[in-house]
């Protein structure tokens, strides 16, 4: 489990999305290639039953409408960002995810570690009308049973393209009465594209951003 870090005040963004090798290729992204292959055993069990719903998670070279790449999430698709694994833990207090609800189905689960050494999991989605507070257990890859919060979170965004900006920090003191929380995995579910994702330590405005963090270009 990684340890816990307070953030240093001169951080400002870190970036999961686009990836922060500027050349990396999309259609190369370990976590990319990962999803396609859920989506391929999805696919292949639907297969051997009546009715199998379409299933896919695709980059989108040039998206028209923002002029750039982003990754199409259908049926049920998913893509999830271990953090923890790469040996990343951001520890900024605001995530934002830019995407574009596709009038169906949508979720992002955000799992956390807070100063109490406890994980927790924000599950926000459109499919919810209220907040649900609830305590889970999961075993590790050691065969440890692990106790864990999940609050879920409903979701309203407008249509077309939009920057949702989450401030965990409140999120995770009015849920589970903690307020450090540590990033460990995101992982964004349903229909939806999906072409940023990014921590920083205060609001800005799309102005302020890097450029290639704007909604506009």
């Amino acid at each position: 489990m990684a340890e816990y870090e307070i953030p240093p005040e001169e951080y400002n963004f870190e970036c999961v999305l686009p990836p922060n090798d500027e050349a990396a290729e999309w259609h190369e992204l370990p976590e990319y290639l990962s999803a396609k292959k859920n989506c391929e055993s999805l696919i292949h069990r639907a297969s051997k039953r009546a009715g199998g719903h379409h299933h896919s998670v695709e980059v989108i070279d040039n998206d028209r409408e923002i002029g750039g790449p982003s990754i199409e999430i259908l049926g049920g698709g998913e893509i999830t960002w271990n953090l923890e694994a790469s040996g990343s833990v951001p520890i900024l207090r605001y995530l934002t995810l830019h995407l574009k609800e596709l009038d169906k189905f949508l979720s992002f689960e955000i799992t956390v570690l807070d100063e109490e050494m406890k994980e927790r999991v924000l599950k926000i989605s459109n499919k919810r009308s209220h907040c649900v507070i609830s305590n889970e257990k999961k075993f590790d890859d050691a065969g440890n049973e692990i106790e864990y919060s999940v609050c879920v979170l409903p979701l309203k965004i407008g249509k077309g393209w939009q920057m949702t900006c989450l401030d965990l920090v409140s999120l995770c003191k009015n849920a589970f009465g903690t307020e450090k929380p540590n990033t460990l995995a995101i992982t964004v579910k349903g229909e939806c594209r999906l072409s940023k994702i990014f921590f920083h330590n205060k609001r800005y405005s799309d102005a302020e951003m890097p450029p290639h963090l704007r909604s506009v270009g």
